[in-house]
């Protein structure tokens, strides 16, 4: 289940990894002493010597995490019931999270158009100083043409909105190895198709033959085939996506052979409210029938009964919305909010063998962000999450478990 830490990663650095159709385009002043890229953006500087200009940004960021989770689990089994309540005792109820992050970007002005390379690594130390390095993105992008590890074409949200200090949400938040293409049609709308790495997609599935229990998926035959059209005004955003998974069984004596194919789609919608600077509203929904990733909640995606061969999908949809404010010009508030219906895959509608749980669950909070000076600020943020999930797991026992709680954080970033 996705703990509510897990958002702590989910939005990384947004702004920097745009999409193909808002890189600005401009000359490179010439070659010599250290000259500012001024048609390129704040900050692009010309690399002596050559006609590339070069940005290096970063931050680091030092998160303090409180929660309170409770878990209600309610087993029944013939005339036996078994309620048991766990206040996680041995798990931790404080934390705290330290990231450092730096970029390069690199953009060079060609007779075909701008080219532009990206990278962003992730340092991070949690509990017990234990420290990772993650590549957070690693792409080139060349007019339209975007190649590399960025961030997913499916919705909007994550890489344009996503103004969460720790929050989760119920969303496609994937970087990916992909190649896109993006063309502008001018007015502000584009389109964008994006053939992206299905393994990071792909679900265990669920085995109706002994024995009774999930199982890895076929190998990957073809890539998730991902499009989305944006329209982008003075007004706000309006976009639609979709994509289409393929989900193959694996190989077994008598095993049901060839695939199934799984797909999501979804809309969103940003305005800009005039009512005072920054404030905004944005609603996105995803339906995914058979490509539960595409929701934000990985679930297992298919069923398969060799035996009568029979095969099922999962399926649900998602809501999240934001609306925020500048309220100062060093105070932003923002309210975020997120829903989850998922009902899990089963070829037999009696429960005599197992089948994935049917979730539900909702997230809610806001959090406030104040800038000291130029480059540093303290946010706090406080959320709720309710996390529900039913399921038959086998022959006539069946379960319910509830996740649900406050969770607090405070943050201290300074980004250059």
């Amino acid at each position: 289940m996705k703990a509510a830490v897990i958002g702590l990663a989910g939005v990384l650095l947004g702004s920097c990894a745009a999409s193909a159709q808002s890189l600005p385009v401009g000359k490179g002043e010439p070659a010599g002493n250290l000259q500012a890229c001024v048609a390129m953006g704040v900050g692009f500087w010309l690399l002596p010597g050559t006609d590339t200009c070069v940005k290096i940004s970063g931050e680091v960021r030092a998160d303090y995490v409180v929660s309170n989770p409770r878990e209600r689990r309610l087993i029944r089994n013939f005339n036996f019931i078994d309620l048991t309540h766990q206040d996680r005792r041995n798990n931790d109820v404080t934390g705290f999270t330290t990231r450092a992050q730096i970029g390069f970007d690199a953009r060079t002005e060609t007779d075909y158009g701008l080219l532009r390379s990206y990278f962003l690594i992730d340092a991070y130390v949690g509990p017990s100083s234990k420290s990772s390095f993650i590549i957070d993105k690693a792409f080139l992008q060349f007019g339209g043409l975007t190649a590399g590890y960025a961030h997913s074409f499916f919705g909007i949200y994550d890489l344009d909105f996503g103004n969460d200090l720790a929050q989760p949400y119920f969303g496609y938040a994937a970087t990916t190895n992909l190649i896109a293409y993006t063309q502008e049609f001018g007015a502000g709308f584009s389109a964008s198709l994006s053939l992206e790495d299905a393994r990071g997609t792909h679900s265990n599935l669920l085995n109706f033959g002994f024995p009774f229990e999930p199982q890895p998926a076929g190998g990957t035959s073809m890539p998730d085939i991902v499009g989305n059209l944006r329209l982008d005004r003075d007004w706000g955003t309006l976009a639609a996506f979709g994509a289409v998974h393929q989900i193959r069984y694996p190989g077994l004596p008598d095993a049901i052979s060839g695939s199934s194919y799984g797909y999501a789609v979804g809309g969103s919608v940003g305005l800009n409210l005039p009512i005072r600077s920054g404030a905004h509203i944005v609603v996105e929904g995803t339906y995914a029938d058979g490509a539960s990733a595409y929701l934000g909640w990985q679930q297992v995606d298919a069923a398969f009964d060799n035996f009568r061969h029979r095969t099922d999908l999962g399926r649900g949809w998602t809501l999240t919305g934001e609306i925020g404010v500048n309220v100062t010009p060093a105070l932003t508030l923002n309210l975020l909010g997120s829903y989850l219906d998922y009902s899990g895959a089963t070829t037999q509608p009696e429960r005599v063998n197992p089948v994935a749980p049917n979730v539900r669950a909702w997230i809610a909070g806001g959090n406030a962000v104040y800038t000291v000076t130029r480059g540093l600020s303290v946010g706090v943020e406080a959320f709720y999450s309710s996390y529900r999930a039913k399921a038959h797991p086998f022959f006539f026992s069946s379960y319910d478990e509830e996740i649900r709680g406050w969770t607090g954080v405070l943050r201290v970033r300074r980004t250059f």
